[in-house]
């Protein structure tokens, strides 16, 4: 039933419902000291993606500037790995989230080696993560290879843009905060930099567009699900 219900999730992040909008980062995340074990502490640090079909909660220049995010805090509260089901079952507890604008002219790339570079720009929004956020892992093939998604809850907080957040009417509590594409190494197919252990993608979704509602042809709704 848990496998179900994650699966369900993970639909519901891929595919976009109509008005959604969402932040949206590659990256890789490290555990200290080590992965699947409780008590590990969870950072991630990710690149932004420009949109492609879903808007940004807010407007962005990539044209001009880097996005980049930051996940630490986030502490692993129970693990179970189920080898007759070959899932590994991770909830968190903890944790805040940054995300930065670093000009792309005079400031740094984020480099996986520096993560110093991931949070040396202006600060635009940070959140805190709801306790129980869940991760499942499971092993398909038999390869002892764990890929798959996490799901839970964020609430903003404060940063540059959090009073822009407030002036567009967005609700500031329970954006969902997924956890994308997440997979242990799989050499050469699968790898990570040095330091990491899972590559981690980023989805932060407010589920509706906060602006007035307008019409739109069947063919431009249906662009919103390609």
């Amino acid at each position: 039933m848990k496998r179900l219900v994650m699966i369900a999730l993970a639909l519901m992040v891929a595919v976009p419902a109509v008005g959604q909008v969402e932040f949206t980062f590659e990256g890789f995340a490290m555990y200290d000291p080590a992965p699947d074990m409780v008590g590990a502490a969870l950072t991630v640090y990710g690149i932004a993606n420009p949109p492609v079909s879903v808007p940004t909660p807010i407007p962005m220049d990539f044209v001009n500037f880097q996005y980049t995010v930051h996940v630490t805090g986030m502490t692993v509260a129970t693990y179970v790995l189920d080898i007759g089901d070959g899932t590994k079952t991770y909830t968190f507890n903890g944790g805040v989230i940054h995300i930065f604008e670093d000009p792309i002219a005079t400031g740094t790339a984020g480099n996986y080696a520096a993560p110093g570079t991931f949070v040396d720009g202006t600060m635009l929004l940070e959140a805190t993560v709801d306790d129980g956020w869940e991760m499942l892992l499971d092993d398909p093939f038999g390869l002892s290879v764990y890929s798959g998604a996490g799901i839970g809850a964020c609430d903003m907080v404060a940063g540059a843009a959090y009073p822009l957040l407030v002036s567009m009417d967005y609700e500031l509590n329970d954006w969902v905060f997924a956890g994308t594409g997440i997979s242990e190494p799989w050499w050469p197919f699968i790898t990570v930099p040095d330091g990491y252990d899972h590559v981690f993608g980023i989805k932060i979704i407010f589920p509706y567009d906060p602006t007035a509602n307008e019409d739109a042809t069947w063919g431009e709704v249906k662009t919103l699900f390609r």
